[in-house]
């Protein structure tokens, strides 16, 4: 009979150490992937967190109207000289004749404003010693009924063109009354519709004419310019078609702008050709014509393409991540209980079930998971405070950590569950006189 050589002394010891180094080193593979994950789910937490908050603007069913002037070689054109006061009439007489068309709900006219366009102006306006930069845009009352948009006291879009009736007086986004009323924005306390019916100085304006005081006439709710940005803040000077100082010329027209909201049920396929076709006559009002009319949708598409692209990249290497931590992960401990078929066949020898067996992998495999996660919420979060993740349009927070973190540590839990569970069940088929034989 061959006998076994005796075995050493320091045989329990060198096992021990054998086992720690192994689950060191995975471990320290945990943490590289934890840490991993968790960048990416926090991108995707941001866009989720940034996805809910309202636009503050309804694009659906608002069209674009593009009206300029004939070419000077045109046979129609008319070669008198016109005045601006003409020029005007005939620009507020085109307004008014698309206005009536029966299917068009309503109409508004803006003045360097176009959402998805980056038209716009900019400037500082003030409160006491309080200051804030917010876009500065020129529209008729009626802009925040074909918008949509509503007031920062949920006053509908009706009531807020209503309040925002009179000539030059100014409606604020909720945020810019807010700075203007307390910078602090964490002061719960401060809302922004305080800010309406008192007066601000405005150092926005386009015209030197305009008064330095102005009245807050509303202050309506928070606007993104795109879906995918943050809120902006954005103060509407409200002027009026025809009325007062204000002129249009020839060749100004390219910053002029009107919008018209048409009815849910005249909203089909097909409409803005009919539309066109109908109004081709009555639009032409003295040199101007109906150039284009595309809807909303043309521009919102057009413009979020890029945006679009970034997240689709950004996803898919959050996806990339995922897929990598699955399989690093699955590996790792398919490989570990593959290693350990025979002692867990001894342990069912011993009257060990499969499912007692498979609660311990599990229990371990969630222990090596959380020992090595721990570390990496500690780098998590220094890269938080330390601005090495995106901040804009979801600013950094303790609770924008602790979710991601969450969201992390789970999806590790499961990719694990299901990474032991498989090789785990392979390895309790092991017949016991195998596993004897082995030991």
């Amino acid at each position: 009979m061959i006998r076994r050589p005796p075995r050493s002394p320091l045989f329990p010891y060198t096992t021990l150490f054998r086992s720690l180094r192994a689950n060191l080193l995975l471990m320290a593979g945990m943490f590289v992937i934890a840490t991993s994950l968790w960048y990416a789910v926090d991108y995707v937490y941001a866009v989720v967190v940034n996805q809910q908050k309202s636009l503050g603007f309804d694009w659906e069913h608002v069209y674009y109207v593009q009206a300029a002037v004939l070419p000077d070689e045109s046979v129609e054109r008319d070669t008198a000289s016109r005045s601006d006061d003409e020029v005007t009439a005939e620009y507020l007489e085109f307004y008014n004749r698309l206005q009536r068309h029966p299917a068009v709900e309503s109409a508004c006219y803006t003045l360097m404003h176009f959402h998805y366009m980056w038209k716009n102006g900019s400037g500082t306006m003030s409160y006491d010693t309080l200051k804030t930069n917010a876009m500065y845009r020129e529209v008729t009352p009626s802009y925040f009924t074909v918008f949509r948009v509503r007031g920062a006291d949920e006053c509908s879009p009706e009531e807020l063109s209503r309040r925002a009736s009179h000539t030059n007086d100014f409606v604020v986004t909720e945020n810019a009354a807010c700075q203007l009323l307390n910078p602090d924005l964490n002061n719960v306390t401060v809302k922004g519709v305080e800010l309406a019916g008192r007066f601000i100085h405005s150092g926005v304006s386009m015209r030197e004419d305009e008064p330095d005081s102005v009245r807050v006439a509303a202050v309506c709710e928070n606007q993104k310019y795109n879906e995918y940005s943050n809120w902006s803040r954005a103060v509407y000077r409200i002027i009026q078609l025809g009325q007062g100082d204000f002129k249009i010329s020839y060749g100004s027209l390219p910053y002029h702008d009107i919008f018209i909201r048409v009815k849910a049920d005249a909203d089909r396929p097909g409409f803005v050709e009919s539309f066109r076709k109908e109004m081709k006559k009555q639009l032409r009002v003295g040199n101007l014509y109906l150039a284009d009319m595309r809807p909303m949708g043309y521009y919102r598409n057009e413009h979020l393409a890029d945006y679009r692209s970034d997240l689709y990249t950004y996803l898919a290497i959050a996806g990339f991540f995922l897929a990598n931590a699955f399989l690093a992960i699955l590996g790792t401990f398919w490989f570990r209980t593959q290693q350990r078929r025979e002692e867990l066949a001894v342990r069912l020898v011993a009257g060990a079930t499969p499912h007692s067996l498979q609660t311990l992998l599990m229990g371990e495999g969630f222990l090596l998971i959380t020992i090595a996660y721990i570390p990496a919420l500690v780098v998590a979060y220094n890269l938080g405070i330390s601005d090495l993740v995106e901040t804009w349009p979801v600013e950094w927070s303790f609770t924008r950590f602790l979710i991601g973190g969450l969201v992390t540590f789970l999806l590790l839990l499961t990719i694990a569950a299901i990474s032991i569970w498989f090789p785990a069940r392979q390895a309790m088929s092991i017949q016991p006189a195998e596993a004897l034989h082995g030991e």
